[in-house]
Formats: C-alpha cells, structure tokens, sequence
C-alpha cells in the first residue's frame, strides 16, 4: 500500500535539507579556518619563540642549579647553627640545674614538636584539593617511623639529650 504524500511535505523536506547541507558546510569553513590559523600560530612559535629558549636553555639550567645548591647550603648551614644552639643550652641547662631538668625541657620540647608536626599535617591535608587527597600517598611523619621501628613517639634518653645522659 502506497501513502500519497502532500507536496508541501515534500518541498519542505527539500529545503530542510538545504538548509542542513548549508550549516554542515558554514561548520567545515570555520574548522578549516581553526585548523589553518593552528597552523599559522605553530609556525610562528617554531619561527620566533624556539631559537631564544634554546638559546636561554642552559643558562637557566645552570641558574637553577646554582640557586638549589646556594638553597641547599643555607638550609645545611641553618640546621648546623639550630644543632649547634640546642648543644649549647642543653649543657647549659644541665650544668645549671642538672640532668633531671634538662630532660623535662627536652620531653615538653619533644611534645610540643610532635603537636606541631600533627598541626602541619593537618593543616597540609585542609589545604589539598578533595580529590587530590585520595589519589595523593601519605607522607609518613616522624611518629610513624618512630612507630615502626618499636618506638612508641615520645622523648626517650638517648635522643637529641645525649649530653644530659652523659653529664650526671
């Protein structure tokens, strides 16, 4: 069976699809005007950005690594210093008022580390975008290396107060 179709219908198929045709080819012009000033855009980077970083390339390889190595010296020579000034004050302080004393300064100095350690890695995990968070690895703090190798976190003689053990 065969249904007569009005020619109205017809002749609006017609120029719907015209117009479809029309559209299709406005979208390949503009593709094509994307891709060629891609095009354009690539060799001009290749042309007027490329020559002056490999230029400029190994002289900022060498600035970088002279700064790392002035960063790394001045971080050596301020934990040197910090060392240098906790020996200090620890015989001080067991000269002055004796061993007993300098190992409470040492437990509540060592207490007090470990709360900020807590604070910082607290403050790190806030700071970390939500999924950044799962996909990141923990970074293990000095109470879990304390914790795995039998320790159980907290001040013990032997540690930073050496010179308080030895002088009584």
């Amino acid at each position: 069976m065969v249904i007569a179709e009005p020619a109205w219908l017809h002749t609006l198929g017609q120029i719907s699809g015209v117009l479809l045709l029309l559209e299709l080819g406005l979208v390949l012009l503009i593709v094509a005007a994307l891709m060629v000033g891609l095009a354009i855009g690539a060799h001009w980077v290749h042309v007027h950005v490329m020559p002056p970083l490999r230029e400029y390339t190994p002289r900022a390889e060498q600035a970088m690594t002279a700064a790392q190595r002035g960063t790394d010296t001045a971080v050596r020579g301020i934990a040197e210093f910090f060392g240098w000034r906790q020996r200090i004050e620890t015989t001080a302080r067991v000269l002055l008022f004796g061993r007993g004393a300098a190992r409470r300064v040492y437990e509540e100095s060592a207490i007090q580390a470990s709360s900020d350690l807590q604070q910082i890695d607290s403050a790190a995990e806030l700071a970390r975008p939500p999924d950044a968070a799962e996909r990141a690895p923990r970074v293990a703090t000095r109470q879990d290396l304390a914790r795995a190798n039998g320790h159980n976190g907290h001040a013990e003689p032997g540690g930073l107060n050496t010179l308080a053990d030895n002088a009584g």
